[in-house]
């Protein structure tokens, strides 16, 4: 939790952060009620630190708390964001760089399909359909997650959008599933935690994903559907590794900070099959 955080303090490292809750400091609110009643003086710098941290997370302010946190341990936004402020985001392609010409009048990248999930909606985005209308969805989130988003998925988005296409954090789950021993792909991730797919798309990877893509543009319908679940399982997924992860680190530094509940899947199932239904529709209505 951000309000058991001190690392984005001026000059508090991880050493005394851990010397501050070992002497009963563990929340922002226990070090400011330490100033004494009749010390009438200026705050000082690191009682304003707080004041402003404060300030920011009643803003919503991600972005200043990823920035002082840094890569390494952005992930202790979640706790604080994660009751539906954050977009889990995952991208297919067509197997080309994002800097590749297109000649389908699709724009300036190589994105597909663009899968996002919430924690209670899905929403699956088409190439030549409503891949456009992305960062205005995404501009009601305050945190982007991905999973090795940083080195793929943003800077496909970036080639179409620009770089500001999302004015809030990114927290990329790669550094903290590494730190806590889950290494390799999401596939392999969700094997190691318990993740199970359903049957229908469970031997799926990344580049059935673009042969399914270039089944539909040759006129295969029936391929779209499992492309969709796909895509949009890749994105739900993130919700669960991120709170597994979340969960072993703070156990294993042993960090005063509140844990993750377990998902319910059966809602997270109906969410992607209504995902999948209304972007099928929508899709054969824009075609009539």
């Amino acid at each position: 939790m951000l309000t058991r955080s001190f690392i984005h303090l001026s000059g508090v490292t991880h050493a005394r952060e851990r010397h501050l809750w070992h002497d009963g400091l563990v929340s922002w609110d226990d070090m400011l009620s330490q100033r004494d009643l009749f010390d009438d003086g200026p705050a000082p710098a690191l009682e304003q630190e707080l004041s402003l941290s404060r300030l920011k997370l009643a803003e919503s302010d991600s972005r200043w708390f990823e920035e002082r946190l840094g890569p390494s341990h952005a992930w202790r936004m979640a706790a604080d964001f994660d009751d539906g402020r954050i977009a889990y985001l995952d991208i297919e392609t067509d197997g080309q760089r994002p800097d590749e010409p297109l000649n389908d009048g699709g724009g300036p990248d190589r994105t597909t399909v663009v899968a996002i999930w919430d924690g209670a909606a899905a929403r699956i985005f088409l190439r030549s359909h409503d891949l456009d209308e992305i960062p205005e969805y995404l501009s009601k989130y305050s945190v982007l997650c991905t999973f090795n988003g940083k080195s793929f998925d943003i800077p496909y988005l970036e080639k179409r959008f620009g770089k500001r296409f999302f004015e809030g954090a990114h927290l990329d789950l790669r550094p903290i599933t590494r730190a806590v021993g889950l290494t390799g792909g999401l596939k392999k991730i969700e094997a190691q935690i318990g993740i199970e797919r359903p049957a229908d798309i469970r031997r799926y990877s990344g580049y059935d994903a673009v042969k399914l893509w270039a089944a539909y543009r040759r006129g295969r319908r029936d391929a779209l559907v499992p492309l969709l679940r796909y895509n949009l399982y890749d994105a739900v997924n993130l919700q669960t590794v991120m709170r597994v992860s979340y969960n072993w680190a703070a156990v294993y530094d042993e960090l005063p900070f509140r844990r993750f509940d377990e998902l319910q899947t059966d809602c997270v199932h109906d969410a992607v099959e209504e995902a999948v239904n209304n972007l099928m529709t929508s899709a054969q209505m824009a075609r009539r």
